[in-house]
């Protein structure tokens, strides 16, 4: 607790530095829209875990869309997979039949659909000349070698145990919905997408907040920052990343006139707002969740967080 303690302490200390001149209208309506995202994400997923789930062991609606806000907030702290992970201990403890690999399985389900849509919205971006340019990183050089050494070692290890053989059965189990492709556009493709409309929505909310031009050019720029300052694996990096991309594109692409230190403020204050709630909320949630049995997700949300609280909040 003295983590998750401390942790406050710093993100409250941001979050008056942050929010200082800023539009308070505006701010509490881009809260609102990015709270709606998270829940819409929430039903999408709550879809994917009732179809893999066996008959009467599904959770509530409203069970899955806490979990999901909970790793969203926790995402903020560490990283997306932080998040995950604490999305899979708060519904299992509402959940124990299920278990945690086939929820974890149903997390990689609902990703697949999300990862087309922000596909789509990157090509469009580029297509009308808003996004960066792209080149092969050294992040790619780096990433594209570890992802491949992971599947390698998966694969070597499902050969010689059993325990990794059944938990990757029970994960594949947790994909059952994109089996059916029909049923996946039908109950989950509508939810991610409005997700995403509310999300570039509650972008246009922050810019308006912090004095900024909220032109169509001007969000999708944004959620293209977003996107390149995640290649970095640390969240408080990523916010640093992120800044910087922002304030060096953010003049020449939207045609506006903006210094550097404005839009980098505008990025680390609305990431530092969303990280001050999104860790309340999932402290709450997880206290909640904490009552059942099983692993205690606020002691390993706690634990994240004696890192650096981070300032980037995850969808």
């Amino acid at each position: 607790m003295d983590a998750v303690a401390e942790a406050f302490e710093h993100a409250i200390a941001g979050l008056v530095d942050a929010v200082a001149g800023v539009a308070p209208a505006w701010l509490v309506l881009g809260v609102v829209f990015h709270l709606l995202n998270q829940v819409a994400r929430g039903i999408g997923w709550h879809a994917v875990v009732e179809a893999a789930c066996e008959d009467g062991t599904a959770p509530r609606k409203r069970h899955s869309v806490a979990a999901w806000v909970a790793g969203a907030g926790a995402g903020g702290v560490v990283s997306a997979r932080g998040g995950d992970a604490v999305r899979v201990l708060v519904l299992n403890r509402r959940t124990p039949e299920a278990g945690g690999a086939l929820l974890t399985g149903t997390l990689v389900a609902e990703c697949v659909g999300e990862t087309a849509i922000g596909g789509a919205l990157l090509a469009f971006g580029l297509a009308v000349g808003l996004g960066p340019s792209f080149g092969l990183s050294t992040s790619t050089l780096f990433y594209v070698p570890a992802v491949l050494l992971v599947a390698v070692g998966a694969y070597l290890l499902a050969r010689r145990s059993v325990r990794v053989r059944r938990f990757l059965a029970k994960a594949a189990h947790g994909c059952a919905l994109l089996r059916c492709p029909k049923a996946y556009s039908r109950q989950v493709l509508p939810w991610q997408l409005l997700s995403r409309v509310l999300r570039l929505v509650a972008l246009g909310c922050f810019l308006a907040a912090f004095g900024l031009p909220a032109t169509p050019a001007a969000v999708l720029l944004v959620v293209f920052a977003q996107s390149s300052g995640r290649l970095v694996p640390f969240s408080p990096a990523s916010v640093g990343a992120g800044a910087a991309i922002l304030a060096a594109t953010f003049g020449p692409i939207t045609g506006d006139t903006v210094s550097a230190s404005h839009v980098a403020a505008f990025f680390v204050g609305t990431s530092t707002v969303l990280t001050v709630i999104g860790t309340v909320l999932a402290l709450v949630i997880c206290a909640q969740a904490s009552a059942k049995a099983g692993p205690n997700p606020l002691t390993v949300l706690g634990r994240l967080m004696r890192m650096r609280p981070a300032t980037a909040p995850r969808p």
